[in-house]
């Protein structure tokens, strides 16, 4: 299968994922962070069904960029995309979430795609997925995290070992 394309870098911000701690606690699912993990989560899962009403709710109404994008133009690349592509599926690695203030997170994620599953990332060679790294700034919107800003750059595979 032929290696993605990605012109269009906000798209994925939109399919960024971590996984959520099943055993965790009552008090820990209620935590910033796995609020942010559990949002993360559900953009993976809807970028894989390329469901883009649930991203577009994902994204602030005040978000923008280096690149000057703002979500209107976020959701016209995603449309785009979604229609580009026939299957999409992510493998993704969390570096690192803080919170420099109450109501503001900061995710560096490390996100691999390819048109086909990825196991694990031995595979990430062979299935000759596009891999970049994102610095992502969250912010607590009436009570719900919603993404502000996202910065990327591209990875390399020892980045997801």
């Amino acid at each position: 299968m032929g290696r993605f394309r990605f012109q269009l870098w906000p798209v994925l911000i939109l399919v960024l994922s971590i996984s959520i701690f099943n055993g965790a606690c009552s008090s820990e699912r209620d935590s910033p962070e796995a609020q942010v993990r559990a949002l993360l989560a559900q953009g993976e899962a809807a970028a894989e069904k390329k469901e883009s009403g649930v991203l577009r709710q994902m994204v602030s109404e005040k978000y923008a960029d280096s690149q000057g994008q703002d979500k209107k133009a976020i959701d016209a690349i995603l449309r785009y995309y979604f229609l580009r592509n026939q299957s999409i599926h992510l493998f993704t690695r969390i570096r690192l979430i803080n919170f420099p203030q109450p109501g503001v997170a900061q995710a560096d994620v490390m996100v691999a795609m390819a048109g086909q599953p990825i196991s694990g990332a031995e595979e990430l060679e062979r299935l000759r997925a596009d891999l970049h790294r994102f610095e992502i700034t969250l912010a607590r919107e009436n009570g719900e995290w919603k993404v502000i800003r996202a910065e990327w750059r591209r990875a390399e595979f020892a980045d997801f070992l």
